[in-house]
């Protein structure tokens, strides 16, 4: 599964990765506590539309099994046949720290799944911002020709468009002509920018 950068991983906090093995201890615990064999819940599964033999149970247990939605809510009413009491998506998902999901490393797994919003995690948020490109570097022409014709250096230039839109010259420009503007209407538009990064700038 993909890792953060490894220079930085150190700046997040996730104990486990993989989505799989979470929910395969989940599932465990809740056929242990139960005292049910893989019999029992490979015939529950079954009812409960997924054809699962003692082996595709013991798969899941392992981390094995790839998390779906459908999965995830057949396997809850199973095991809570098994256990004679509803089982909640958290219970199988027990992990209320970070975990990474594609890369990114959500706040709290079992948060989520309970009903809280999505977010990454403090750590994902600094990594990011370690992470986050120099404005300056990826400036363009543009920025470089507002730049000089301001008489500013360019790092004054960048700081300006990104404390107004949050973004370069360029891409305020773009979004603000559309797609199929002509070089008479994006030129204006440039202009019209470049008097507002001098306002901004008190020039």
């Amino acid at each position: 599964m993909p890792r953060l950068n490894p220079d930085l991983a150190e700046k997040v906090d996730a104990v486990e990765t993989d989505l799989r093995k979470i929910l395969g201890t989940g599932a465990r615990r809740i056929r242990q506590d139960a005292s049910a064999n893989l019999e029992q819940v490979s015939q529950a599964a079954r009812r409960a539309g997924l054809p699962w033999s003692t082996g595709r149970v013991s798969d899941l247990e392992g981390g094995r099994v790839e998390v779906k939605l459908e999965t995830l809510l057949s396997l809850a009413l199973a095991l809570g046949e098994v256990r004679g009491e509803p089982v909640t998506l958290a219970e199988l998902l027990p992990n209320p720290g970070p975990v990474l999901v594609n890369g990114r490393e959500i706040a709290s797994l079992t948060g989520a799944v309970g009903g809280e919003a999505v977010t990454v995690s403090e750590g994902q948020r600094e990594h990011d911002q370690l992470n986050r490109p120099d404005p300056v570097d990826s400036a363009g022409l543009a920025e470089k020709r507002a730049a000089k014709s301001m008489g500013v250096p360019l790092v004054d230039l960048v700081t300006a468009t990104h404390e107004l839109w949050d973004h370069h010259l360029t891409e305020e420009r773009d979004r603000r002509a559309g797609a199929d503007a002509d070089v008479a209407t994006r030129g204006r538009i440039t202009r019209e920018l470049t008097d507002q990064i001098r306002k901004h700038l008190g020039i």
